[in-house]
Order: C-alpha cells, then structure tokens, then sequence
C-alpha cells in the first residue's frame, strides 16, 4: 500500500436478507417472512493498511425473550486470519452454538451443492455490490443448489454491502472472525417480526448447511469485507433424476425414497418466469424471496387430486406434467411428506426445471 491516500474506508454497509418459506402447508407458501435489515457501518479513517475491515455495526435492539441472555457454550474465537474453509467452520460452529441454545440438532458442513451454490452467490454479490436472493442471471437460490447438484430443500439467508460498485473478488483471501461473528450476530439477534434469518437458523428439521463466503481485493482506498450466504438443507430422502431442461407440456417422472421418520404425501408444481439478467440496483429492490407456491399439488390414494401419487412404506412416485396455462418458466418440483409425529405437511425436497 502507499502513502498516497489519507483514509481507507470498509467495502460498505452490511445489510442481511432471507429466502425462505417457514411455514409447513403448501398454501404458506405464497408469501415469505419479512427481511430484516442489518444496521449501518460508518467509514474507517485512518486504519492501517493491511489491517481488516474496522466499521462497527450497531448492536441490534435488545431481544425481550430468551436470546438477550448470554450465548450459552460459547465458541472459542480464533486468533488469527481464517482461509475459507478455516471460515466455514468456524461459522458453522456459531450456527450450532445457537442451536444448541435452544435444543436443536447441530447441522452438518454440507461442501457439496449447498456450499457451490452458496460461494456463487456470495461471490456474484461481491462482484456487484448489491444483496438479494436473485443472482446477477436471473437466479433463485433453489435453482443454483439445483444447478450444483442438490436434490433436498433449501432455504437461503444472505449477507452483504448494497453500493452497486464493481470490485474484484479476492481468490485467496483471509477472513476476520470477527466478521463472522457480526455476520452471524445480525442473523441470529433479530427481533420480532422481522426475524426470518434467526427462524431459519433455527428450524428444527434443518440438517446440513453449506456456507459461501466471499471478500473483495483491497485497494488503494478500500478495505476488504466478506459477504455470506448460509445454505440451510433439510436432507430426508433421496431422489431420482429430473431433466435440467424441458418443453412445455412435457411430463416428467417424480420419484422419492424418505427417511424412515418420514411420511410421503405428495407432490407439487410450481413456476417462475424465465429467469433473465437483473442490473443490481433492481437486485438491491428484492429484499425477500417467498419459495414460490404450488399452482398444483397431487396428493395420495384418498385426496381428491388430479392425478394420483404412488405411495408404498417411504416410497412416492408419480408421472406429472409441466404446464402452468401452456407458459415456459423456471418450473419447481417439490417433495412433500410428514417429519416424525408432526400431521403438517413439509417441502422436503425442490428441484427446477427450465421450461421453454
């Protein structure tokens, strides 16, 4: 770095956003949670050069349940700069330390779809500078899980700044834990209403997570700062291949085999326009995602249904066609069953197809 300039400032403010449908019945899922935002950061002045991004981020309002009380298990911060996946780690530790604070389950590290899927999209909002769950192409976060190789169901939260200013990702970077931290902080210390993150992190039938974490190159004036995706997987069955492309009308064979603590019940079909490039100040105006709803279920002997789904012990299948009204788009092949004793009925599985 040189002594040309007199201040260097963070990349910029960190704001927090979620793609998630919480509720269990199909026809929750039309409308999403609200996003809340992260609070400002200010600029740093002064900071030494190679130093990491110094904005504070103010502490979100004081919770009146649970969650004002101290972390319980407290995770031991690193004292040094993270690698990525030395990063992913340590996030995934904070994660489960907030589950563990309310009974749940920890999640695994999932590197495979959700973690590819999650570095594109944290990579692509870097690269940008905006916050959204679409993708700079057009994409939705079950479209790029898909993409990567994912079969289960996911549900997406997002951390980034909101400037719009190109910036080069940095391939090699190192990570503040303390950036992780506040990431994680920003999820997890939100406040009814708006507390779509904190419910995503603590759903119960979640299982795995992938994590993506991306951070711009410094430059002269600029300090780098990461920005997060945290992929939630609910993983409870396994799946038999769908086309990643179609013709409308087409029918495609859905097949399943779920968890023993599963119940199949059906199948739904919903539908997206085709996804088309977005400029990122449009990117920055789509705060929430609402997983999209059905605009057809099939359901099993016994429910009135278009067309009956085969069910036997953890085994579904069924033939369906992809035609919303005759029009192409980014078609959703969800799975749906029963979790343990629960009689509501969960998306266990979300998979596209684009149809032309």
């Amino acid at each position: 770095m040189g002594s040309a300039h007199t201040a260097i400032r963070p990349a910029s403010v960190l704001v927090a956003c979620l793609a998630a449908c919480l509720a269990a019945a199909p026809a929750a899922c039309a409308g999403g949670p609200a996003a809340a935002r992260g609070t400002s950061s200010s600029a740093a002045t002064g900071a030494p050069a190679r130093s990491p991004a110094t904005s504070d981020v103010a502490a979100p309002p004081a919770r009146s349940d649970d969650a004002a009380a101290p972390k319980e298990g407290a995770v031991e911060r690193p004292n040094e700069l993270l690698t990525i996946p030395e990063a992913r780690r340590y996030m995934l530790a904070l994660i489960n330390r907030d589950r563990r604070a309310h009974g749940l389950a920890p999640v695994e590290l999932d590197e495979g779809p959700a973690t590819i899927a999650g570095q594109r999209h944290a990579e692509d909002m870097v690269r940008l500078g905006y916050l959204g769950h679409w993708g700079s192409d057009g994409s939705v976060p079950e479209q790029r899980y898909t993409e990567a190789g994912g079969t289960h169901m996911v549900l997406e939260n997002a951390l980034c700044f909101t400037d719009e200013a190109k910036r080069s990702v940095d391939p090699n970077p190192l990570i503040d834990p303390k950036q992780i931290e506040r990431a994680e902080s920003l999820f997890y210390d939100e406040v009814p209403p708006n507390d779509g993150h904190r419910r995503n992190i603590l759903k119960p039938s979640h299982t795995k997570v992938g994590i993506g974490i991306a951070q711009s190159k410094e430059t002269a004036t600029e300090l780098p700062v990461p920005c997060f995706t945290q992929e939630f997987v609910d993983e409870y069955g396994t799946y038999a291949p769908l086309p990643r492309k179609a013709k409308v009308g087409a029918t495609v064979h859905v097949e399943a085999t779920l968890a023993a603590n599963v119940r199949p019940t059906g199948v739904g079909v919903a539908r997206l326009p085709l996804p088309k490039p977005l400029s990122p100040s449009e990117l920055n105006k789509r705060r929430t995602y609402p997983v999209p709803k059905p605009y057809q279920m099939y359901w099993g002997p016994g429910f009135v249904t278009p067309i009956v789904v085969n069910i036997s012990g953890q085994k579904l299948s069924v033939d369906v066609p992809l035609s919303d009204r005759g029009q192409p788009g980014l078609y959703e092949i969800s799975v749906w069953g029963k979790i343990g004793s629960s009689n509501e009925n969960s998306m266990l599985s979300l998979r596209t197809i684009l149809v032309e």
